[in-house]
């Protein structure tokens, strides 16, 4: 029996030593996580005392894992560390990572009892730690060639919490140092000079495309190298404190750049329109989880991170390869980048989630990951240079052919120039008769203008003259002035369709676009056109939308919609109803007025694009011709399209104007395909 007793405790003692860290110069500088027990504080509240209660009852678990990974989690975690000191050498232990918040760490002074030092990423500097791209304690100095010393180390962070733990001597320390100070110098000077070139690119070139990917770089190097790796500390205290309460805001906008620059890279507003949507939906994403990351729930922010560098990094492949299997050669680089990228997220997700052990290698693995993929990007965008020059150098030979060809039809081929002047010849016919109706049209103008404002004119001032002779009374007046009304109405719209006529001619004309609301422009002229609706015993029915800004030139679409009431009245029966109705969709806003006419009604009046001869409405009202001429003119210089139909007994007029600018650059060729 007592042999067993002797054997287990024997078995006891080797477990028990095979925990304990020997610090010397024999200690390679790598991690010691798999000599580390740890007890989870799920409330974080617990005391060393507390604490060193739940060791002596065996609540601490050894770890089996050379980094210790506690995954995304807001609990507080101890760590035990037992070791001893056989040399006199100044001796240290390392938490090789910069971004946990709280570090409280506890070593027994010769007396017994323990000593207290905090730090952490969001704590004030202590001068007992060394802080830099990761966190140095002193072992303490009177633990030479005795027997096992404690150490307690707690740890909380509302992140992904890995503890990449190591103890050295000093020797060592530098050793090691040195050793991943080489590697990250390698590519943190890849990714700068990755970043000043493309600076340059974008502004020799001006193209977009390099902005984005220079935003890219430098989101992501404040990322990795600021924040990962922890060497936010030499911008300052304030700048460390700000990149570790919000870490993902960096990671965000490099997401929302990438996107950006895989949508201009990749031309995919051409090549996949449908990918717009896409787009949208992972830019929204990153919105969202950098607005959660700003409102203080970083952890919720770091989960959401995982899944979306996932879903976005796999979602860009997806388009990369439709785009390449459409024959564009660049995205095939782009694809590689991206596939290398996933593969790299993938990695680190299934680390995080402790499906594959972490490792040093893990949390090497992420900046170099990053840098294959910007070196594959680059690549991509100098075969998009290149596919670019031989497109350059295709246009050239193409003029050079052209050239070519010009000289043997100039010098051999007299009648390929005797077609050349039977052409002009043509031509030169065409702008004579150009010019001839445009002489008619100005003898034309002049006719009306003598008889359609001389006339007005004439009553005015025989009513003035009666008087003048105290032949009228002021009833009289007043009667014959209401009357003159409308005269007066239709020499102000006529004397404003032949002054803006006048200018187009004249190549005069300017579009000022700026942003108003078309409702209220609509019904202030309407209550303008009031006294004449009221006098034809009509009624005017205005149906309207919440949404009716647009973009475009206010006084210009204000002789627009005159116009068109104008003509409407004119042309409408007695007793007869007047329709206008705005409304819109994502881009447009569309403007209906639709009125009855009586007898026949002749379309081509309205669809010709030349000056319409003038017509009476059904008062005898007279106009110039103009009008609706001048309407097409003014909506299509708006980025707008005016449509004339027949519905029954009634014409409609419509037209569309543009939203915002981004619609005004391209509204033409959609509102004529929606109208």
């Amino acid at each position: 029996m007592r042999f067993l007793i002797s054997i287990v405790f024997f078995l006891f003692s080797i477990a028990a030593n095979a925990s304990i860290i020997v610090v010397d110069k024999r200690l390679p500088y790598k991690d010691q996580g798999k000599s580390v027990s740890y007890f989870k504080d799920k409330n974080g509240s617990l005391g060393l005392d507390q604490v060193i209660h739940a060791d002596q009852n065996g609540q601490f678990l050894a770890s089996q894992a050379e980094v210790l990974n506690f995954g995304n989690s807001s609990a507080a975690y101890w760590l035990k560390i037992n070791y001893t000191r056989p040399e006199r050498e100044k001796a240290y232990l390392i938490l090789d990572i910069s971004n946990i918040e709280e570090i409280d760490y506890y070593t027994q002074n010769a007396e017994g009892s323990y000593h207290h030092v905090h730090s952490g990423s969001i704590a004030p500097e202590n001068p007992s730690v060394i802080t830099s791209n990761n966190y140095i304690f002193n072992l303490p100095d009177f633990t030479y060639g005795l027997n096992k010393q404690t150490i307690y180390i707690r740890l909380r962070t509302h992140n992904v919490l890995v503890v990449p733990l190591k103890m050295a001597v000093s020797e060592n320390l530098l050793a090691g140092i040195n050793s991943s100070g080489r590697l990250e110098a390698i590519y943190i000077g890849i990714l700068l000079a990755l970043f000043f070139f493309n600076v340059f690119v974008f502004f020799s070139s001006r193209d977009v495309t390099y902005f984005y990917y220079s935003v890219y770089i430098l989101s992501l190097f404040s990322f990795i190298v600021l924040y990962y790796r922890g060497y936010g500390y030499l911008l300052g205290n304030e700048f460390r404190y700000f990149i570790n309460f919000y870490p993902y805001i960096f990671l965000g906008t490099a997401s929302i750049a990438g996107i950006a620059f895989c949508y201009n890279f990749l031309n995919l507003p051409v090549v996949l329109p449908w990918s717009k949507r896409l787009v949208q939906l992972l830019i929204g994403g990153w919105l969202l989880n950098m607005l959660v990351c700003l409102l203080d729930y970083k952890s919720l922010s770091a989960s959401l991170s995982e899944v979306l560098s996932t879903f976005t990094t796999l979602s860009l492949v997806i388009v990369g390869v439709k785009v390449y299997l459409q024959g564009y050669r660049p995205a095939l680089y782009y694809v590689i980048a991206k596939l290398f990228l996933c593969a790299m997220a993938i990695f680190i997700l299934l680390c995080f989630s402790n499906i594959i052990p972490y490792s040093e290698l893990s949390f090497r693995l992420a900046p170099i990951g990053f840098i294959f993929e910007l070196l594959f990007i680059s690549l991509a965008l100098g075969n998009r240079l290149k596919e670019m020059e031989k497109v350059r150098l295709k246009v050239q030979l193409d003029t050079l052919t052209l050239h070519e060809e010009n000289l043997y039809l100039v010098s051999s081929q007299n009648e390929r120039l005797e077609k050349v002047v039977e052409a002009r010849t043509r031509a030169l016919k065409k702008l004579v008769h150009s010019l001839e109706a445009a002489n008619a049209d100005k003898n034309r103008l002049f006719s009306i203008i003598a008889h359609d404002l001389r006339s007005p004119f004439n009553s005015l001032i025989s009513l003035f003259s009666l008087n003048d002779m105290d032949l009228l009374t002021f009833d009289d007046v007043k009667t014959l002035l209401n009357d003159s009304r409308r005269n007066i109405d239709n020499i102000h719209n006529t004397l404003n369709n032949l002054l803006y006529w006048a200018q187009s001619q004249m190549k005069g004309i300017k579009t000022a676009p700026s942003r108003f609301n078309l409702r209220s422009l609509v019904g202030d002229l309407m209550l303008v056109y009031q006294p004449l609706v009221i006098k034809k015993n009509i009624k005017i029915e205005f149906v309207t939308s919440e949404d009716t800004d647009v973009f475009a030139d206010f006084n210009q679409i204000s002789l627009v919609i005159r116009n068109l009431i104008d003509n409407a009245i004119k042309f409408t029966p007695h007793h007869r109803d007047i329709r206008i109705k705005i409304w819109g969709d994502e881009d447009h806003v569309y403007v209906d007025v639709c009125n009855p006419v009586a007898g026949n009604l002749n379309m081509s009046q309205f669809t010709s694009k030349e000056g319409a001869e003038p017509s009476y409405g059904t008062s005898n009202e007279r106009g110039v011709g103009l009008g609706l001429h001048l309407c097409r003119d003014f909506i299509e210089k708006n980025n707008g399209y005016l449509k004339v139909s027949k519905e029954d007994e009634c014409v409609v007029l419509r037209f569309n104007l543009p939203k915002n600018v981004i619609e005004a650059a391209q509204s033409l060729p959609l509102a004529e395909e929606k109208n």
